[in-house]
């Protein structure tokens, strides 16, 4: 478990160090349903383009579509409307980065991201046509982390993570409620590893290496330094 959280907070800091912010001093809000999609809750910058917000005093349960936007709409992320519910103690905890450039091998990769400290009020799937979207049950690895691997023939499938058992709320490309389905576009057979990271605001989709690949990267390495120690 301190595994897990301390992959989750190293998430943070990367996000923290992403390159192509908006200018400095803009005010970012966290509007939706809770407040008429109003301005009464402005989101507390913490430098680097991350910023942060409380939304408290709601009903534990209670469902709410949200946007992180500016006082004029000008700029907004998600895309389309995200849609959370609150936690035990009727909370909503944002984490918002305005970046919109991203090498961290996580989707969105050019776009603002918000995401969301896990209210822990249900599960989550991973439902598509590689499961004739029936739903595969994720697996909780803790600090908001889900993640589930799935053997998948070539090919190409599309895919959304959503509640475990609804359509309530589901995350699609660019992290809203209603975006667009995912693609996974399988070169090969093989095993592959979906991710959702809700604090990060993120997402992962990738295939797992063969552990002959591991093999021979742990020969190549063995080698060069061989040769660098015979070299010496």
């Amino acid at each position: 478990m301190k595994r897990i959280v301390c992959l989750i907070m190293l998430g943070l800091v990367a996000q923290m160090g992403s390159s192509v912010f908006a200018a400095d001093g803009v005010d970012w809000y966290a509007r939706g349903d809770f407040n008429g999609f109003g301005l009464t809750d402005q989101l507390v910058d913490q430098g680097g383009g991350y910023f942060t917000g409380t939304i408290s005093g709601l009903t534990p349960g209670d469902r709410f579509n949200y946007k992180i936007g500016r006082d004029d709409w000008s700029a907004s992320a998600p895309g389309s409307d995200g849609r959370v519910i609150a936690d035990a103690s009727g909370e909503i905890n944002f984490n918002f980065w305005e970046s919109t450039s991203w090498g961290d091998g996580w989707e969105p990769s050019t776009e603002m991201r918000v995401g969301y400290q896990d209210p822990d009020q249900f599960g989550w799937e991973l439902i598509g046509a590689m499961n004739a979207w029936a739903g595969a049950a994720m697996t909780d690895q803790g600090g908001g982390l889900y993640s589930i691997q799935v053997n998948l023939l070539a090919g190409s499938y599309d895919w959304k993570f959503r509640e475990a058992g609804s359509w309530d709320i589901a995350i699609g490309d660019n992290f809203g409620n209603s975006a667009a389905n995912n693609t996974a576009v399988v070169a090969s057979d093989g095993d592959w590893l979906f991710q959702l990271d809700l604090p990060n605001g993120r997402w992962s989709a990738a295939p797992i290496p063969e552990p002959t690949t591991f093999v021979l990267a742990g020969m190549a390495l063995a080698t060069m330094v061989f040769t660098r120690r015979r070299q010496g």
